[in-house]
Order: structure tokens, then sequence, then C-alpha cells
């Protein structure tokens, strides 16, 4: 009798640990919010119009950090800074489409106006902000018939 029991019970655990894990994986399936797939480190989220912007940068002059190629180890670089910006939509679906532009004033007002290429799910600019200090950033993205601000500050210690 014991047997029986025993074997009962070890079959019911198995069949709700393996029900949980199979509904587990399924529930999360296009809601991966890991930052694995983005290039960079996160510094500034915002929220606009029910539109989701991550906000990731990278220092291309850092070999030990993202950067894979040595060829931008480079202290000399121009635009040493890559920014990349990820946006949702109000389903929380990633955009993938769309003009992307940023406006970059270091804190003496000189401006970098460039526009974004579609990379990697995001969009992506190279930039200038070697020097330290506070520096504002704005992104407007045109998604089809939605307009998108945003405007921040960073500062480059």
């Amino acid at each position: 009798m014991n047997r029986i029991l025993t074997s009962i019970i070890t079959i019911a655990f198995a069949t709700l640990f393996l029900t949980g894990a199979a509904l587990a994986g399924s529930d999360m399936k296009g809601h991966d919010m890991s930052s694995s797939d983005k290039i960079g480190t996160l510094f500034h989220e915002s929220t606009v119009d029910g539109y989701m912007l991550s906000y990731y940068l990278l220092d291309l002059r850092d070999p030990k950090g993202d950067a894979k190629d040595a060829a931008h180890a480079k202290k000399d670089m121009d635009k040493p800074h890559h920014i990349m910006v990820y946006i949702m939509d109000k389903t929380h679906a990633p955009v993938l489409e769309g003009k992307v532009g940023f406006v970059i004033k270091d804190d003496q007002g000189n401006p970098q106006k460039t526009m974004a290429m579609f990379m990697s799910k995001g969009f992506g600019i190279t930039a200038d902000m070697k020097k330290k200090g506070i520096y504002t950033i704005t992104a407007k993205a045109i998604l089809g018939d939605v307009k998108l601000m945003d405007s921040f500050t960073h500062e480059m210690k």
C-alpha cells in the first residue's frame, strides 16, 4: 500500500512540476525584457504618450566593455559614444520601423544633430560626449502618424 501511495504522490508532483514549467515558459513569450540583446548600458528610460523609450550608452573606446572590435579602442575617435534607443508601443511590442533623430547639446549649448539608423531592434547613433559635463539629449521619433519628442540630461564623468 505504501508503494502505491508513494508512486501516486511522486507522479502527481512530477505532473504538477512539468505543467508549471511549461506554462511559465509560454506565459512570458514575447515579454522578454532582458537587456542581453541590447547594445550598451541602460542610462535613461522614459514614457511618452504611452510609448516606452529605453536609452543605452556604449563607449566605443573601452575594449573591456561591450565594444567587440579592438579598432574601436582608439582614444582619439571623433565620435566615441554609441547611443541606442529601443522603443515599445502602447501594447509593449517593439517598434521596428520609423525615423528617429537626435540633438545632443553639451553644457555650453553646442549642438550635435544626427539621424539614427535602425539596428538590433532599436535606433542607433554615434556621438561625441568626450568632455565631462552635463549633456541635454533630445530624441524625436516619427512612427507612422505618431510623433514623439523626448528630452533629458545625462552627466558624463
